[in-house]
């Protein structure tokens, strides 16, 4: 569509730039005879020679009246030599004179070297202060031609639209009109206006017969019935064009569009005879070593391939991968794979996608293939070597679109990934910023599967390479949690505190907080606990850590006596409608809390409730002995037997079974069951565990069994008691009890 005819620029140098010619000397000296040698061989068409001198004229003369004459000849020098970057910066020269004489047709000619010189935003803008001038109509029509041309390759459709119609308009016998019925079209057609765009097609194709564009017009035509599903119309025109002998001087990608174009026709049409037939007879035709046959063999795969026929596709795509020519061959080990793919034959499909960039490194199709082949490898599970491939495009062809999509892929196939050593694995061919990526994830691999040792050796390695503060501080958390996992407290604190430090607004930065108010606590730093609680709460927790930062804050605040803050933060757990051990807890908190502040009868309802509502938790033993003294204590003996004595039996092991067995007696001996109670008290006294209880069993079994009128029992106990514990509390009233013992029994 960009064509190169002349741009009809009457330079007229003779007069732009020296007047009347003289004889050229052998030798210019002054500016004038420089002017005019270089006119002389401007019009001699030699145009290396011509460029020389004018180079030379400017370089000395910038500020000379001719100046932009001699500027606009150097850059028609270059123009005419095809030197079109040369050419832009003499023409820019020519404009920059401001000389009336040759704006026009500096515009022009910028206009003209950087369309062919591809800077099209350049050409667009100078060929639109073009043709805003009077010009002639042989050059206003390739002004326009251009300017479409221009604007079509910054892809600004509408504007190229107009410019073309202004040519099919205005300049109707210009040699361009079939390029501006044409390139309307296309430009309709990239603005998605089908019916406008067929209609232009339809005029190159019908009115233009020797036009170079009509076999473009024809096979888009086609196309375009092709896609609107005129299969019938479609196979028509890919006929026509196949048909056509222009066809040929077109280009093969033109004829190859058409032959795979009418295929799909065919095989639309479901007239798969005719798709095989064709090709085949090709193929019948043609010697073993013609170049056209392997693209028949190419083409006739990918008929079979469209009719899922997909083995014997492979083997036509095989053979057409053994052609000499590069495209055919690259395009035949490409689609081969694909149809290995289609059979679920991945690793073959990723051998032969490889072939294309390890045979044709330049193959149009050696970025695509090469990504795909990570993709079949992958389907082959076989993730280094998926990996490897990916790595081949990112560094191979680093400018392709198909590098974005590979470092995607890394980063997939990083997180696809489930298994840690193969994640290791794949890591060696992550880009650097995947790898810490996929470092962090190794890790959380590792502690998902409480192989916390694990996790920490990678989460060190990364932390030595000094990460971005984001990676390292995640990095410091991850290491945090593989150190509490190991039960290594002081490690485990260090690096949660520096990911707090790095990270202070990090979706696990609460979480953090969290856990290091337990190890805090765990230090006796209860302030400290209580500071990393606050944070975490003030963080977004998941429901449990919430309750888990509710807890260690309680603790934090008990540890400091704050009683009111504790009582105040168990009603914010129970608000929070908490699980049944928790709620146990904070029961027992709340209890805890009362007595410790001496209001016992506050704690009351909340240790039966505990035990109404959590009969078997940590806590019910707890609970079932304070409720045991209240009642002992309101001397409801019989009420304060059945709490001790379910203690014992529920919870025998319980360090709270000495206590509630002493006091067990204490009720029997209340409710004169004086025998019992010597039990109970025997029992504890002869518990290694029961600490002082001990003397106070060994003191009440005497009175007990006293009362239970075994008199010699009682001296023996009230004897072991002096004897052990010569100097405790109880002592004074067992000798005096020993001494009554004694004398009714008149020892």
């Amino acid at each position: 569509m960009q064509r190169g005819a002349p741009f009809l620029i009457a330079l007229a140098l003779a007069a732009h730039l020296s007047g009347p010619l003289a004889p050229t000397p052998a030798f210019a000296d002054t500016p004038e005879e420089q002017l005019a040698a270089a006119s002389a061989l401007f019009d001699a068409r030699k145009y290396p020679e011509a460029a020389q001198r004018l180079e030379v004229f400017l370089g000395a003369n910038a500020k000379h009246a001719k100046a932009g004459a001699a500027a606009l000849a150097l850059g028609r020098a270059y123009t005419e030599l095809k030197q079109y970057p040369k050419a832009i910066p003499a023409y820019e020269k020519a404009l920059a004179s401001k000389d009336a004489g040759v704006l026009t047709n500096a515009q022009l000619g910028l206009g003209e070297a950087a369309l062919f010189a591809r800077q099209y935003d350049k050409a667009a803008s100078a060929l639109g202060s073009a043709v805003k001038s009077p010009l002639k109509p042989e050059q206003a029509a390739v002004a326009h031609y251009w300017l479409a041309q221009a604007n079509f390759q910054l892809e600004k459709f509408p504007a190229a639209e107009e410019a073309y119609l202004k040519v099919t308009r205005d300049y109707a016998k210009s040699d361009f009109v079939d390029g501006a019925y044409f390139g309307a079209g296309l430009a309709a057609l990239r603005q998605g206006k089908t019916d406008p765009a067929r209609q232009r097609l339809r005029t190159v194709v019908d009115r233009y017969p020797k036009s170079e564009d009509r076999p473009q017009a024809l096979l888009l035509l086609a196309q375009l019935d092709l896609d609107g599903k005129r299969y019938r119309e479609a196979r028509t025109g890919f006929e026509t064009l196949l048909a056509d002998p222009a066809a040929k001087a077109a280009g093969e990608g033109v004829r190859e569009s058409a032959e795979d174009g009418l295929i799909q026709a065919l095989l639309e049409l479901q007239d798969y005879k005719a798709a095989s037939t064709r090709l085949e007879a090709a193929l019948a035709r043609l010697p073993a070593n013609d170049p056209q046959r392997f693209r028949a063999q190419l083409s006739l795969g990918h008929t079979r391939y469209r009719q899922k026929q997909h083995e014997p596709a492979l083997a036509a795509y095989k053979e057409a991968a053994r052609s000499t020519e590069g495209e055919v061959a690259g395009e035949g080990h490409y689609w081969a794979a694909n149809a290995a793919l289609a059979l679920s034959r991945p690793a073959e499909a990723a051998a032969q996608f490889a072939q294309v960039s390890t045979r044709f490194p330049k193959h149009q199709l050696a970025a695509r293939a090469q990504l795909k082949a990570g993709d079949a490898f992958r389907a082959a599970k076989q993730p280094e070597a998926a990996g490897t491939a990916y790595r081949v495009v990112v560094e191979k062809y680093a400018e392709a679109p198909e590098a974005a999509e590979a470092r995607k892929a890394l980063s997939e196939l990083v997180d696809a990934v489930t298994d840690p050593a193969q994640l290791a694995v794949a890591l060696k061919n992550a880009p650097p910023a995947e790898r810490t990526r996929g470092t962090l994830r190794l890790a959380r691999l590792y502690l998902e599967g409480k192989k916390y040792a694990e996790a920490a050796a990678p989460l060190t390695e990364l932390l030595k390479a000094r990460p971005e503060p984001a990676a390292a501080a995640e990095a410091q958390y991850l290491l945090g949690l593989s150190y509490e996992g190991q039960d290594k407290s002081a490690p485990a604190m260090t690096a949660l505190a520096e990911a707090v430090r790095l990270g202070p607004a990090a979706p696990w930065s609460a979480d953090a907080q969290g856990r290091l108010a337990w190890l805090y606590l765990e230090g006796k730093q209860a302030a400290n606990a209580e500071k990393a609680a606050t944070a975490a709460l003030a963080g977004k927790l998941s429901k449990e850590a919430e309750r888990q930062a509710r807890l260690a804050m309680v603790q934090a605040q008990l540890d400091q006596e704050k009683w009111d803050a504790a009582l105040e933060g168990c009603r914010a757990l129970l608000a929070g409608n908490p699980p049944p051990e928790t709620v146990a807890t904070v029961l027992f908190t709340q209890a805890w809390v009362s007595e410790k502040r001496g209001k016992a009868e506050e704690a009351l309802p909340m240790w039966e409730r505990l035990l109404a509502e959590h009969p078997r938790s940590d806590y019910a033993a707890d609970a079932l002995l304070r409720v045991g003294d209240a009642h002992l204590k309101a001397e409801k003996y019989d009420d304060a037997r059945t709490k001790y004595a379910a203690l014992l039996s529920g919870f025998p092991k319980s360090p709270l079974a000495p206590e509630a067995r002493f006091k067990l007696g204490s009720a029997l001996y209340n409710l004169d069951k004086h025998s019992e109670a010597a039990a109970e008290f025997d029992a504890v006294a002869a518990d290694k565990a029961a600490g002082e209880y001990v003397p106070e069993g060994l003191y009440w079994a005497g009175v007990a069994l006293d009362k239970a009128g075994k008199k010699a029992d009682a001296t023996q106990r009230l004897t072991r008691l002096v004897a052990l514990y010569p100097k405790h509390a109880r002592v004074a009233n067992a000798k005096v009890r020993l001494a009554a013992l004694k004398a009714v029994s008149g020892k």
